[in-house]
């Protein structure tokens, strides 16, 4: 490669990992700056000219939108910022529409950055996931040592419905979690080091750790995530290489984990009898103060927004308006406010059933296009934020947002630069 080019890719890679921490630490504002870096980057890509090279505008943006279109799943990913767009002419709240926007807004710029930067490799992509895993490892044992510390306050914490102290908000930090237990499989797979063969077994320990760590940490929207994430990569390996039996165990085994972490682990212990009672005020028309409860009631909410805005919804600007109107008619005591904790129920009552058909075309489409879902690990990372989705109104905030194109537009990167080779049974645990 190219010198010139060979900086610019480090100069890329350099920023995704700007962006990965600042993500796990939620530190927004560097956040934002490492996006807009990569988009800079885009503009001034390099160009060949046969044996010369020459920097920024030679390089016409007319050959950067050939190069973008010529793998049609970059389109797709912006369809999020696309509906908020298409609402507009029907949601009368100006400043909430302009806050959804902006929080969509990477949807539309970062595809084209990511489709100019130049293609990633094998051992580059792994390299991210190693950074990833240090970190995340890195943080677990701050958030761990915290718990262990305060271990009788930080149960009963749990026991009241609040959740372990994490670095930033708790349910996208334990998707945070269960993605890098799935990168620190791949680096299994593949036997990855940087420098010396003995960190294959460093690496191996941390992905145990991180497993049994998320269980402690007892969040249930990265553990089913994680469960589902593994069970849909078991089962394409059992059906890809002919070994059911493996299938099964794997099956089996996700059966049984949550039962021994219930007997051995307090938190996770403690979580399920706290849920189970939550559920049971909620049902008892109780539940006005209880985490779950809540969660409970504004799928309700949202649902009964979707049924009357069937088709086009109330525009994505007006939805929050609409929700804090049907708490105060229905709940004018003892609710609190939120917003329907479901992706797919959110975009369905703020941009109807239309809106919600094309949402889904966007999720999965990248997925689909030449059979992409081959690859574990992509499919991986689609089953784990498909469960959040079911869950969570993920990429409604910037953390979420970034959390999810991290890991799409690497894989996009990867998969269009190999576009023209056949797809294989072999890859880089699940990139190919």
């Amino acid at each position: 490669m190219n010198p010139l080019l060979q900086s610019w890719k480090v100069q890329s890679l350099t920023l995704l990992f700007v962006w990965m921490v600042a993500m796990l630490v939620s530190a927004e504002f560097i956040l934002s700056l490492a996006m807009i870096g990569l988009v800079g980057l885009a503009l001034l890509q390099l160009r060949i000219v046969g044996p010369r090279v020459a920097l920024g505008w030679r390089k016409t943006l007319r050959q950067q939108w050939q190069r973008f279109l010529a793998y049609r799943a970059w389109l797709f990913v912006s369809i999020p910022f696309l509906l908020v767009l298409l609402s507009v002419p029907w949601s009368g709240d100006w400043g909430y529409t302009l806050e959804r926007l902006r929080i969509k807004l990477p949807f539309l710029v970062l595809p084209f950055a990511f489709a100019s930067m130049p293609t990633l490799k094998k051992r580059e992509i792994l390299a991210v996931f190693y950074f990833v895993q240090l970190i995340v490892f890195a943080l677990a044992l701050y958030v761990l040592a915290n718990y262990l510390a305060n271990f009788e306050a930080i149960n009963e914490q749990i026991g009241r419905g609040q959740p372990m102290p994490t670095p930033s908000n708790h349910i996208r930090f334990s998707l945070t979690v269960a993605l890098a237990i799935l990168g620190g499989i791949a680096l299994w797979k593949e036997d990855f080091y940087l420098s010396h063969p003995r960190e294959r077994y460093f690496l191996r320990g941390m992905t145990v750790f991180l497993f049994v760590f998320l269980h402690i940490l007892s969040v249930r929207s990265g553990i089913l995530a994680l469960y589902a994430a593994l069970f849909l990569m078991g089962v394409q390996y059992a059906v890809q290489r002919g070994k059911y039996w493996q299938g099964l165990l794997v099956a089996g085994g996700l059966c049984l984990v949550p039962l021994a972490a219930y007997k051995t682990l307090p938190s996770f212990q403690t979580k399920i009898h706290y849920a189970l009672w939550d559920v049971q005020q909620y049902l008892q028309g109780k539940g006005g103060d209880y985490s779950d409860s809540e969660r409970l009631t504004s799928l309700k909410i949202g649902w009964d927004i979707a049924r009357e805005h069937f088709w086009f919804g109330t525009g994505a600007g007006d939805l929050k308006a609409e929700v804090q109107k049907r708490y105060a008619e229905a709940y004018p005591e003892g609710y609190s406010f939120r917003m329907p904790h479901n992706q797919f129920l959110s975009v369905w009552a703020g941009t109807g059933l239309v809106g919600l058909l094309l949402f889904l075309v966007g999720f999965f489409q990248p997925l689909f296009y030449r059979r992409n879902y081959a690859q574990p690990l992509f499919l991986g990372l689609h089953a784990i934020v498909f469960v959040s989705f079911l869950m969570e109104n993920t990429i409604e905030n910037n953390f979420g947002v970034s959390l999810y194109l991290f890991y799409l537009l690497m894989g996009l990167n990867y998969f269009s630069g190999q576009s023209l080779q056949p797809i294989t049974r072999e890859g880089v645990g699940g990139l190919g």
